[in-house]
């Protein structure tokens, strides 16, 4: 008998995990996320350390400098890994935009996106409007 509790407790509290984890847009704006500003994303950015994992679930780490560039290195779930090196710059809508090139391979690539807060973790999604858009996890140290 207490053995079926502990086990219908756990299921429970794996399902409440699941149910209060944040995975769009429209989640983390009813969960009280606000979008940054141009200021507030170039304050977050510059001279930063930036990780987490990129809208094609790649594991990324990237330093963002002051002057609009940024480098760092990528790792897929594969394993495969390349550096990365690039430029960014936010719009007076707070829209940040990269674009970089691949040191493995030289492939160039280019993507815009938001960043939203929530109490003291930060998030990417490419929409400020689709409340469907997934989020993604950003660390930033500095």
């Amino acid at each position: 008998m207490i053995r079926r509790s502990l086990i219908g407790g756990l299921i429970v509290l794996g399902l409440t995990g699941t149910a209060l984890a944040q995975n769009s847009l429209g989640e983390l704006l009813d969960g009280g996320g606000k979008k940054l500003s141009k200021d507030a994303v170039k304050s977050a950015l510059g001279g930063a350390q930036v990780s987490g994992k990129s809208v094609t679930g790649a594991s990324t780490e990237y330093v963002y400098k002051p002057d609009g560039s940024f480098s760092g290195n990528l790792q897929n779930s594969d394993g495969w890994k390349s550096g990365a090196v690039g430029t960014w710059s936010v719009d007076d809508g707070g829209k940040l935009c990269s674009e970089w090139i691949l040191t493995s391979n030289s492939k160039r690539f280019k993507g815009c996106g938001f960043l939203y807060a929530k109490a003291d973790e930060l998030y990417y999604v490419e929409s400020d409007s689709d409340r469907a858009a997934p989020i993604y996890k950003r660390v930033i140290k500095k």
